[in-house]
């Protein structure tokens, strides 16, 4: 075949290629305007379990007590007050030597320190994860070649025509995977990615020049019609070919004519080969999107062992300082001393040096989400009201544990798998109100905080590019467009929070599936 007629069947092939290549944009921009998405109202998927306000239920009791141990490493030096005297909130009942307990003290108050410091750093070291771009892993490097020993040609076996539903070649009388051989149902042939037609084949589509025959070759995914489509190459009798060598072959992918190589001059090979240098592998820098994810929850993890360590800490610090401020331990609660026990010879087997026990005012046991943690203070105040004679009455939180309680009575509007601290407040006017009575307990968050507009979306419909997260979300010409967003804390390893890029007014969109594309109309979902 001179060159000529191999110009002119490569430019008509480009023709060819040219027109599938618009009829898959035209597909593209078929899709846009005919496929939709479906949105929703960011207000409405917000899975925010954020509480204006816990209930709880308690009975009311003035068995409340505060008990005092004696120290082993610390003297009591003084006793003030004795068995059966009442007390009120504030007054002294015992004094210790605080000398060592000074240097404890500041040992504690450093340990808190330490443990604050360390929690900073890692919520630090957090965010940067988070805002680290990761990189693509280093491909593996081959091993050194092994330059063989010269042997004689191998016999290539010649490819089997087809493997499975696909062809490697195909000539006259390739039967076609489907289609009829018109120009609307064109015979489809499914083709391996280096398949080849023989000219003969091309050939037989122009015989009959009254009725033509269309045919489609094929490249799919896995080398099964269900496959994605990679690419297709159509032809017909009215392509305009030339006639053409019967044994020519033209590839499927490239849609050229495949030459025939030519055959090898002789050379010697020598001795002893030069072996190309293999550079050495160059390992990027950073991290990644696998060893990213996997820091990231490490992080997270160390970050609530410190919050849990810390709590614990300054709970501690807490209970000597009642003590080593100025020796003095004092009443918590107003009461009456009981079970005094002798200062030279205080209890050895853990039981308390005295019990101060409640008297005027009732007390009542609560819980509190661990949502409002930081938003409910010692000293805020609780609303009671009565199961049996309806009436409500206020009361002051005096403790809140530093630890979650495993069945708690509370409830709230939110997460039913979050955990609930105890809490305890003091009634002090209590008329109407008799001791062992049931109430419920109504606590709000502390005035003046915003919780309205706090976002949180369940993670499926935030995604990440480069790094970077985004949502799907309706733009203003009603079709989807990639909206990038900043994150927060994520609760229960369910819900992210949106803290910028989102309003409760937005509407996104699932942003997998075919209609998760930028561009694709939307429509309010139902």
């Amino acid at each position: 075949m001179n060159k000529k007629v191999i110009v002119i069947t490569v430019v008509s092939l480009g023709v060819v290629g040219a027109s599938i290549f618009g009829g898959i944009k035209a597909y593209q921009n078929y899709q846009a305007n005919n496929l939709t998405a479906e949105v929703m109202y960011v207000s409405n998927l917000n899975a925010y379990y954020g509480e204006t306000g816990t209930s709880s239920s308690g009975m009311v009791t003035n068995d409340y007590s505060q008990d005092v141990y004696a120290f082993e490493d610390q003297a009591m030096l003084e006793v003030f007050v004795e068995e059966g005297q009442a007390v009120e909130a504030g007054d002294p009942l015992v004094s210790y030597d605080v000398t060592l307990a000074k240097l404890e003290l500041e040992m504690k108050e450093l340990d808190v320190s330490t443990n604050a410091s360390k929690t900073e750093a890692a919520k630090r070291q957090l965010e940067k994860l988070k805002n680290t771009k990761p990189v693509t892993p280093r491909p593996e490097v081959p091993e050194e070649p092994d330059i063989p020993e010269p042997e004689p040609e191998p016999v290539i076996p010649e490819k089997p025509e087809r493997i499975g539903d696909a062809y490697n070649f195909i000539r006259n009388g390739s039967l076609p995977n489907e289609g009829s051989g018109t120009e609307e149902d064109p015979y489809v042939y499914l083709c391996m990615p280096e398949c080849y037609v023989l000219g003969e084949f091309i050939n037989n589509l122009s015989a009959d020049r009254k009725k033509p025959i269309y045919v489609s070759f094929e490249i799919r995914k896995d080398n099964v019609m269900t496959g994605k489509l990679i690419s297709a190459w159509a032809v017909s009798g009215r392509s305009g070919f030339p006639q053409m060598a019967e044994d020519s072959r033209w590839s499927v992918r490239t849609r050229s004519q495949v030459m025939e190589e030519e055959e090898p001059e002789f050379i010697d090979i020598p001795e002893e080969p030069e072996v190309p240098d293999i550079p050495e592998p160059v390992e990027p820098e950073g991290y990644t999107s696998e060893q990213l994810s996997e820091m990231i929850k490490e992080k997270e993890q160390e970050i609530r062992d410190l919050d849990l360590q810390g709590r614990k800490l300054e709970l501690e610090l807490e209970q000597m300082k009642k003590v080593t401020s100025d020796g003095i331990v004092k009443a918590e609660i107003n009461g009456v001393v009981k079970n005094l026990a002798d200062k030279d010879n205080p209890p050895a087997d853990g039981s308390p040096f005295l019990t101060v026990t409640g008297s005027e005012g009732l007390y009542v046991s609560g819980a509190l989400s661990e949502l409002q943690l930081g938003e409910i203070e010692v000293g805020q105040t609780v609303y009671a009201n009565s199961w049996e004679s309806g009436m409500s009455f206020e009361a002051t939180i005096t403790e809140i544990s530093n630890y979650p309680e495993t069945n708690s009575n509370a409830w709230g509007e939110g997460n039913p798998n979050v955990s609930y601290y105890p809490y305890t407040a003091y009634i002090e006017n209590t008329e109407g109100l008799r001791n062992g009575e049931y109430v419920d307990l109504t606590m709000t968050s502390r005035m003046g905080e915003d919780q309205s507009n706090k976002i949180y979306l369940e993670k499926a419909y935030v995604r990440e590019e480069d790094g970077k997260k985004y949502v799907m979300k309706a733009g203003e010409d009603k079709r989807l467009v990639k909206q990038y967003v900043k994150t927060g804390k994520i609760l229960w390893g369910q819900s992210v929070e949106i803290v910028e890029g989102l309003t409760m007014e937005d509407q996104i969109a699932f942003p997998y599936g075919k209609t998760a594309k930028e561009g694709i109309k939307v429509k309010e979902s139902e």
